[in-house]
C-alpha cells in the first residue's frame, strides 16, 4: 500500500475529529443554558461521528498493516519512517493535526463533564429543598423513652 492511502485516511480522521470537536463546543454552550432537548440532539449527532471514526480507525489499521507488514509495530511513526519527501512531511503534519485536535477535544470533554456534574448537583439540591425527607417515619410521643418491647426488634409483632 502507498502512503497516499494513509494520507487520505488520516485526512478523513482529522476531519471527523474536528466535527466532533465542534459538537463538543456546542455541547458546552447547551450545558451552560440547560437546554436538554438540544443536548439530546447533540448526543445523537456525536454517536454518528463516533461510529464513523470507528470505521475510519479500522481502515487506518488495515492500511498501516499493509504498509509496514505484520512484523513491525503497526504505528503511524513506523509508517512515517518508511516514507520520504512530501509524503513524509504530509504524514507528520496530519499526525500533529490529529494530536492537537484530540488534545483540544479531551479538554472540552473534561469541561463538559464538569458542567454536567454541576447541573446534576444543582438538580439534587433543588429536589432536596422542594421535597425534604421526613426524619422519622413512625409517630412517637416526644420525651418518652421507648419500652423494651418497642425498642427491640422482634420477628413477630403480636401480644400474648
Amino acid at each position: 500500500m502507498s502512503a497516499k492511502q494513509l494520507i487520505e485516511v488520516l485526512e478523513n480522521h482529522v476531519k471527523l475529529h474536528k466535527g466532533l470537536l465542534e459538537l463538543a463546543n456546542k455541547k458546552t454552550e447547551v450545558l451552560k443554558k440547560g437546554d436538554t432537548e438540544a443536548l439530546n440532539g447533540i448526543v445523537k449527532e456525536e454517536q454518528k461521528y463516533i461510529a464513523a471514526i470507528g470505521r475510519v480507525e479500522q481502515e487506518r489499521i488495515r492500511v498501516v498493516h499493509a504498509m509496514i507488514g505484520e512484523t513491525d509495530e503497526p504505528t503511524l511513526t513506523a509508517c512515517i519512517l518508511q516514507t520520504e519527501g512530501t509524503e513524509r512531511a504530509m504524514l507528520e503534519k496530519l499526525r500533529d493535526d490529529l494530536s492537537a485536535v484530540l488534545s483540544e477535544l479531551k479538554n472540552v470533554n473534561q469541561l463538559n463533564e464538569q458542567l454536567a456534574k454541576q447541573s446534576l448537583q444543582f438538580v439534587h439540591v433543588m429536589l432536596n429543598m422542594l421535597m425534604p425527607q421526613p426524619k422519622e417515619v413512625n409517630y412517637r410521643k416526644p420525651n418518652v423513652a421507648p419500652s423494651s418491647y418497642e425498642g427491640g426488634s422482634s420477628l413477630f409483632d403480636s401480644k400474648a
